[in-house]
């Protein structure tokens, strides 16, 4: 036999070669490894059940080496009775079947097999799901609303949706494998951990780079305690501001809510890094969608607030989530209020995965606070903010409706039609900026290290006269929902108190 000559380069080699085919590929490719040949004599007097003698061969160099059963197991990562199921033992006299019974089993197994598919993908086409917010451009997944916190709990809550439905139970590895090819995921908040670091771990990535990346971080975590610091000296004003992670409502423990969809909520928040107060920012999405000139918004009008009372520069620190924070229209925004109130805004980005902020402790405090708690109107959330501190002091929270929020991306108000510190193919990109800072005089200069001296955006500002002053309103009315998600919240009014009921028939909504 070869087993004395595999090696554990060739075992590893044909068992990476053997799992990287489809399940369908594995069982061909085992069944062709193992040749039965007929006993040729029985022990005299002794009846013996087995019929067959196998021999095991292993693929190496493409050639077939016989192996003994251990060796063949352990290479391809197989217990024993897969091969026999495999190889039709273990069913009765599946031996003796004729071939049209065989035919007969292996479709009746195949439409057995499509009806568990079948009833997987009814399951998870009923399910409510959510675009991805930071990666949507450049991403089709589609996030399940923050209802299950596991793959258990989702396949659990499938098998009670099939049994009741009578249909058939897919396992929980066809269960996955399906939510994998449809392209679905759990929905996770955003979190802080860093890809590149869990790619170094795994040995991916160099020593060298590895260092390079954490110097970045610590840069950047250098740089913002000197601005807290100097804040906290008075010598300018430093926020944090972050969007926590999406909301639903009605939001408690009923099962009706599985497969309804439910009105998203959402919180963006600043926190001032020197003196601790909070400013928070509840709304719905019949008040205002997920675009540029949102963000904006609250910036103007937190910032506006805030140097009225005491006007000095301002720093921000963010991510670099492009579409929230990293883009033309919200440095436009901000570079139109440094003209109007003369100082130096300056907006900062920390390292990708180590974006942990003050701002993130607010999100926290909120989380537990409403853990455990019936959510049956959006308000309740503000409510519920406004109580989650006492000390230093509590969070200021707002509720903006429609009417609150401004179109700056209008093309007339942008005095920078692009922030991309580069201007040819192959340049450096928008995320390539770690710092941008809006000048009184109509200027924009950058950063692409925190090192690095400031330089002039090598794009050509439009005169300052040329720019509107007043920012028109961005909606004349509350956004419609569509009308499947209006029908799905009056089915939901049979679990919430009937004292909401008039807000939900108040939703205003459209035909897709």
């Amino acid at each position: 036999m070869f087993c004395s000559q595999l090696t554990e380069d060739l075992q590893k080699s044909i068992f990476e070669d053997f799992w990287s085919k489809s399940w369908q590929e594995k069982k061909i490719f085992v069944i062709s490894m193992i040749d039965k040949v007929p006993v040729q004599r029985g022990k005299k007097g002794h009846n013996s059940r087995r019929s067959n003698t196998k021999f095991y061969y292993l693929q190496v160099n493409g050639r077939k080496e016989r192996v003994c059963l251990k060796t063949f197991l352990a290479t391809l990562g197989i217990k024993e009775w897969t091969v026999r199921y495999w190889l039709g033992e273990g069913r009765g006299d599946a031996s003796s079947n004729t071939e049209l019974t065989t035919n007969l089993n292996t479709t009746a197994t195949q439409d057995y097999s499509t009806s568990k598919k079948s009833s997987v993908k009814d399951y998870l086409t009923l399910l409510p799901k959510l675009p991805s917010h930071y990666c949507r451009k450049t991403s089709t997944k589609q996030y399940l609303e923050p209802l299950f916190q596991s793959k258990s709990q989702l396949y659990n809550t499938y098998v009670e949706f099939a049994s009741s439905m009578s249909k058939p139970v897919a396992s929980r590895k066809l269960f996955c494998d399906i939510l994998d090819e449809q392209n679905i995921a759990l929905f996770q908040p955003k979190k802080d951990a860093c890809d590149y670091c869990c790619s170094y771990k795994a040995g991916n990535i160099s020593e060298k780079d590895y260092q390079y990346h954490i110097q970045l971080k610590e840069l950047a975590r250098a740089e913002k305690l000197s601005d807290k610091q100097s804040a906290q000296r008075g010598l300018l004003h430093a926020v944090t501001a972050d969007l926590q992670a999406v909301k639903l409502c009605p939001s408690l423990a009923a099962s009706a809510l599985y497969f309804k969809t439910k009105l998203a909520v959402h919180n963006f928040t600043l926190y001032n890094i020197a003196t601790g107060h909070v400013t928070c920012y509840w709304f719905d999405e019949t008040a205002c969608d997920l675009r540029a000139t949102t963000y904006a918004s609250f910036f103007i009008d937190y910032l506006t607030k805030l140097l009225g009372e005491d006007c000095r520069d301002v720093v921000i620190w963010t991510d670099g989530c492009t579409a929230q924070n990293r883009n033309s229209i919200v440095s436009n925004a901000l570079l139109r209020l440094a003209i109007d109130k003369n100082i130096t805004i300056t907006q900062k980005y920390l390292e990708k995965g180590h974006t942990q902020m003050e701002v993130d402790s607010v999100h926290s405090v909120v989380e537990r606070k409403l853990k455990n708690v019936e959510i049956f109107l959006p308000s309740q959330y503000a409510s519920i903010t406004k109580e989650a501190r006492k000390h230093p002091s509590p969070y200021q929270v707002f509720q903006p409706d429609y009417t609150f929020f401004k179109d700056y991306s209008l093309k007339k108000y942008q005095i920078y039609d692009s922030i991309r510190p580069g201007c040819s193919a192959g340049d450096d990109c928008v995320v390539d900026l770690r710092v941008l800072k809006y000048n009184p005089n109509g200027t924009i200069e950058f950063k692409k290290h925190f090192k690095d001296d400031f330089c002039p955006l090598p794009r050509r500002p439009k005169p300052i006269s040329a720019v509107v002053n007043n920012v028109p309103p961005l909606y004349s009315s509350r956004l419609p929902i569509f009308e499947s998600k209006y029908q799905h919240l009056q089915q939901l009014k049979s679990v919430i108190p009937a004292d909401w009921d008039l807000f939900y028939d108040n939703l205003p909504f459209k035909k897709k």
